[in-house]
């Protein structure tokens, strides 16, 4: 892990029926590099939960108005001014959906864990304010993805 890593704190949590399948040091990884690689200048605060499709789906439904399970949302909470004693900057919350992401990976012919790498990396670049909503910003959001994963060591795991 790089120096600059170390600085931002990262929350992982893993639903109990999941735990067996997913890596936590990997993603808590994933996430450390994908802000590492943006050269922030002050460390921040990304939850990540790992849990079922049901559970995306209802947030999913609530947020964004789509009935569907996706295979990761982001929820970001970055307000000016909110910040820990140490410095640290709330960014925000990662929520993965493990079935999904599990169906992602077979199509894509990928491990589990590279899928589960990409989809970190992508959920703290949206936290970060990226989009992919233009074929511009997808190419720019895919070419900061491949750097992130390169950083963790994952590679592979880029689309």
């Amino acid at each position: 892990m790089t120096p600059a890593a170390r600085r931002h704190v990262v929350d992982v949590s893993i639903g109990a029926a999941y735990e067996h399948r997913v890596d936590q040091s990997l993603l808590d990884l994933c996430v450390r590099e994908t802000l590492a690689s943006r050269r922030l200048r002050s460390p921040r605060i990304v939850g990540v939960a790992v849990t079922d499709s049901q559970r995306v789906r209802r947030l999913n439904r609530r947020w964004r108005g789509e009935d569907e399970a996706t295979d990761v949302l982001s929820f970001n909470t970055d307000f000016p001014g909110l910040a820990r004693p140490d410095g640290a900057l709330e960014l925000g919350e990662i929520v993965i959906a493990l079935p999904v992401a599990a169906r992602g990976a077979r199509a894509r012919g990928v491990e589990l864990a590279d899928e589960l790498a990409l989809l970190t990396a992508h959920g703290v670049l949206h936290l970060l304010g990226y989009d992919h909503e233009t074929p511009s910003e997808d190419l720019h959001m895919r070419e900061l993805e491949r750097t992130a994963l390169a950083r963790a060591g994952r590679p592979q795991a880029a689309r």
